[in-house]
């Protein structure tokens, strides 16, 4: 029998995708940053080449100006002019430049003897001439740059052949090391991803029972119920709106689950909250709080229902938690926003809180429940994922309390 191997990974899965994506983005930075070391070897290295070609052309122009008398005693390489003040006789390099020889320079050797150093321009460009007066004669010697110049090309070439080696091979090795890096995570991922699909899809199941049994007691307690008191019917109702809700949530989960990209449709985001603050209205009751909707009756904005409802819902439940006596919906179409603000009279927030980071917050609360700061934070990511925006703060009003703040695109 075969030997267990890795587990089997969907093809083209998001997770693929940002791999890939991931490990040309290691790559490409692993070449840049080689790149970079090339480039800065390369500086460094033709820098101190030149000085060092500079120094040593130097070195020859001096010792060939005190040792040669005669032009045909130079290399191929030195311009050589040679004046002989016994005969008046000047002598030059064959090869010499236009701009040589320096006559300049020359005369004043002859007039004031020494060493006169001067830089003449030639079609090879500026080259340092040197003029000394010695033993009846003067000599003026210059290096022809030529080979000073093919010298810096080669390194120029070497260097940047072993850099764009280096760079390739940088780069593949980025980016192989960097897939081997972040696979786990890419499998990590993938198995969270068939986890949350599957126990989503199962889980819809059972939850489709209950609201069916909630709709046929409802339907018993009509037909054998004669006088059915109203608040019976309305937790009836309530029990299938939150049904429904959970229903929508497992929606969701599956909709994340999937790796195909979903349009926003256009919600109702007041007729939302009316939902939200009548489902609220009982837990609102049992704390002995008010909850009042305030605002437009219609506002429209691009999103999707469920999630719209469940970021509605943690606004609400959070202001319940923290208000003194009422909390305010208040939802308005402000521009191309539509704007809802969950107004409470509790003691406020403090300066630089993170309320919408996750576990910002925990603890238990007034009704005994355990918080773990998760409520706020899917309220912004559900913000970002609809480009809206969340914000928290003091009340506009400046009266004691909170003033949290949900957005989303108004529909045009």
């Amino acid at each position: 029998m075969n030997e267990p191997t890795e587990p089997q990974r969907a093809q083209h899965t998001p997770e693929d995708a940002e791999l890939t994506r991931a490990t040309w983005r290691l790559g490409l930075l692993s070449a840049a940053v080689v790149l970079a070391a090339v480039l800065g070897v390369a500086g460094v290295a033709l820098v101190g080449a030149k000085h060092a070609l500079a120094a040593e052309a130097d070195s020859r122009r001096e010792q060939a100006a005190r040792s040669i008398d005669d032009v045909h005693d130079a290399s191929a390489d030195l311009w050589v002019t040679v004046v002989n003040l016994e005969h008046g006789q000047l002598e030059s390099s064959a090869d010499l430049p236009d701009g040589l020889p320096d006559t300049e320079a020359l005369a004043a050797a002859q007039v004031q003897g020494g060493e006169i150093e001067t830089v003449v321009t030639t079609p090879s460009g500026r080259v340092p001439v040197l003029t000394i007066a010695r033993d009846r004669r003067v000599v003026q010697v210059a290096v022809d740059p030529a080979q000073n110049r093919e010298i810096s090309e080669r390194i120029v070439a070497v260097v940047l052949l072993a850099g764009a080696v280096g760079v390739v091979l940088a780069g593949l090795a980025g980016a192989w090391l960097g897939r081997r890096a972040v696979q786990p995570l890419a499998d990590s991922l993938t198995r969270q991803r068939r986890f949350v699909s599957d126990a989503s899809h199962e889980l819809r199941t059972p939850l489709t029972l209950l609201s069916t049994r909630v709709q046929l007691l409802g339907r018993h307690l009509d037909a054998q119920v004669s006088d059915l008191p109203p608040a019976v019917r309305a937790d009836v109702n309530g029990l299938y709106g939150d049904a429904a809700a959970l229903a929508g949530v497992f929606d969701d989960l599956l909709l994340a689950a999937d790796d195909r990209s979903v349009r926003p449709d256009p919600v109702d985001v007041a007729a939302t909250a009316r939902t939200v603050v009548e489902a609220a209205g009982a837990a609102a009751a049992a704390k002995d709080r008010t909850l009042t909707l305030t605002g437009d009756s219609t506002a429209v904005a691009l999103a999707s229902q469920s999630p719209v409802r469940r970021a509605l819902t943690a606004l609400v439940d959070n202001a319940l938690e923290h208000a003194g006596s009422a909390v305010v919906v208040d939802v308005v179409i402000d521009g191309g926003v539509v704007r809802v603000q969950v107004i409470d009279d509790g003691p406020g927030i403090a300066q630089g809180a993170r309320v919408f980071e996750r576990f910002a917050s925990g603890g238990s609360g007034s009704d005994g429940r355990k918080h773990y700061g998760l409520g706020l934070a899917l309220v912004a990511e559900i913000a970002g994922k609809y480009h809206g925006r969340v914000s928290a703060g003091a009340r506009a009003d400046h009266q004691r309390g909170a003033q949290l703040t949900f957005e989303l695109p108004a529909v045009r």
